[in-house]
C-alpha cells in the first residue's frame, strides 16, 4: 500500500489585475460567444455576417440569412457565467424597430468548458423593460426558445 500524499504547500491563484490581461481574456470570451452563435446559425443553413463594427452603428452584432430568405439580426452577449446582461439603448431601439427579425443570443458560461447558448427572438416583446437596461438571467431563461 502506498504512502498517503504529502502536502508541501498551497497556492491561491487569483485573476490578473493587469488591464492588458483582462482585455485579452475579454476578447477570448467574446470570441467563444461569437463562435457558438455562428455555429448555431450555420448548422441551420444560414449565411452569417459580422456587422459588429461600431462605425456601422447597426445595433446588433451578426446578420444571419436563412435558406428560406429570412434575415435575423442578432445581438450577442457572452458573459463569463450565468448572470445579468446589459442591453444598450441603441440595441433596445433596434430591437423595438425590427421586432421578430431581431434576436438576443446570450452565450452563458463562456469561461467554462461548456458554454450554453440561449436565444430570445423579439426581445422587445419578450422581455419587459424600456431603454438601455440590465436583463437578469431568470428573464432570459424564461423567454428563450426551446
Amino acid at each position: 500500500m502506498a504512502d498517503p500524499p504529502l502536502i508541501l504547500g498551497q497556492a491561491l491563484v487569483l485573476p490578473s489585475s493587469d488591464p492588458e490581461d483582462r482585455e485579452r481574456h475579454d476578447r477570448r470570451i467574446e470570441e467563444i460567444a461569437v463562435r457558438a452563435a455562428w455555429a448555431y446559425e450555420e448548422a441551420h443553413g444560414a449565411v452569417v455576417e459580422d456587422v459588429s463594427d461600431p462605425a456601422q452603428k447597426m445595433g446588433f452584432d451578426l446578420r444571419s440569412r436563412r435558406p428560406d430568405g429570412k434575415v435575423r439580426c442578432i445581438e450577442l452577449k457572452g458573459p463569463r457565467a450565468v448572470g445579468e446582461v446589459e442591453v444598450t439603448e441603441s440595441e433596445w431601439t433596434k430591437a423595438a424597430n425590427l421586432r421578430a427579425d431581431y434576436c438576443l443570443y446570450v452565450v452563458y458560461n463562456c469561461a467554462a468548458t461548456h458554454p450554453r447558448l440561449l436565444r430570445v427572438r423579439d426581445p422587445f416583446g419578450s422581455l419587459l423593460f424600456t431603454g438601455g437596461a440590465i436583463i437578469n438571467e431568470a428573464a432570459i431563461f424564461q423567454a428563450a426558445e426551446v
